[in-house]
């Protein structure tokens, strides 16, 4: 009998952190393989419930890390679009001012085709008009965190770092 205790005694009770440390590893490797836990605990030896507390951990850091990278990316592309429809109002803008300078030239005296000039003009500010919504549709849709904080607001009735401040308190 004692020997059956001394060769559970080393399978009993909380491995050390070290040991912790190389099974949570091993667990890591076999997450990104893409195996279910309870292959990883069969393959491993491990118990399967201690083998999902590892995957649900894995997964809570895959989604924070993935959901902080999309909104910087959302809120990456937001900018550069918004600069580049900048640089095409300017130089919408400044083919209009090119355009009623040769109106009002032909005022003067000049002779140019005015139908042609009034055609292109009207399609610029027609473009002006069109860049401008876009620019402003853009810059009122708010990113991926905001519309998170919202929603937690809504649904919940207060602020996310509200409720933080509160716990921390």
């Amino acid at each position: 009998m004692t020997a059956k205790i001394d060769k559970n005694r080393q399978k009993r009770g909380r491995p050390s952190k070290k040991k912790q440390n190389d099974i949570k590893e091993k667990c890591r490797e076999q997450y990104e393989r893409y195996h279910t836990s309870g292959f990883t605990a069969q393959v491993l030896e491990l118990n399967r419930h201690t083998v999902e507390k590892y995957y649900r951990e894995f997964q809570e850091t895959e989604v924070e890390d993935t959901n902080e990278e999309f909104v910087l990316r959302q809120r990456s592309a937001k900018n550069r679009v918004l600069t580049r429809l900048d640089g095409i109002l300017f130089k919408l803008d400044k083919q209009l001012r090119d355009l009623e300078g040769v109106l009002e030239d032909d005022t003067k005296g000049d002779n140019h085709d005015i139908a042609r000039y009034e055609a292109m003009r009207t399609t610029v500010l027609k473009s002006l008009s069109d860049i401008l919504q876009q620019k402003a549709s853009i810059e009122i849709t708010p990113t991926m965190d905001i519309t998170i904080e919202r929603y937690i607001e809504d649904r919940y009735g207060q602020r996310a770092s509200e409720k933080i401040t509160k716990y921390k308190s």
